[in-house]
């Protein structure tokens, strides 16, 4: 199973853009669980995906081999052991505060569409 980190995130995973977990390939987790085990690993990452209640915050998507968890029960959605699955912060108003957050938010905007776009 392959989590893909984006680039606003990667300072809480050391920089990592992706992270491998090894899973039995009749397994099947949640994407809670998925988060859950990834946030074991970078703890600072659950704070950004998930709320004090532990829900998907309102600006995060996550998508399972392509699609929107949202639409595949959210937080409850199956996840394969060979699945990939995609952490997008939602993009939202405001300016960024220096070029290299320009740059991620750029670069972020860029790998959400083309995810939509190859999904579609």
């Amino acid at each position: 199973m392959r989590v893909h980190i984006p680039s606003v995130l990667r300072k809480w995973t050391g920089g990592r853009d992706v992270v491998d977990l090894q899973v039995a390939t009749t397994s099947c987790m949640t994407a809670a669980e998925v988060i859950g085990t990834v946030a074991r690993q970078f703890p600072g990452l659950r704070d950004r995906v998930l709320n004090e209640q532990g829900e998907l915050r309102r600006h995060v998507n996550i998508f399972i081999d392509g699609e929107n968890a949202r639409f595949l029960g959210g937080l409850s959605a199956p996840v394969g052991a060979n699945s990939e699955i995609w952490i997008h912060p939602s993009l939202s108003g405001g300016a960024p505060d220096s070029p290299e957050d320009a740059t991620l938010l750029a670069n972020s905007t860029l790998l959400l569409l083309l995810t939509s776009a190859l999904t579609a």
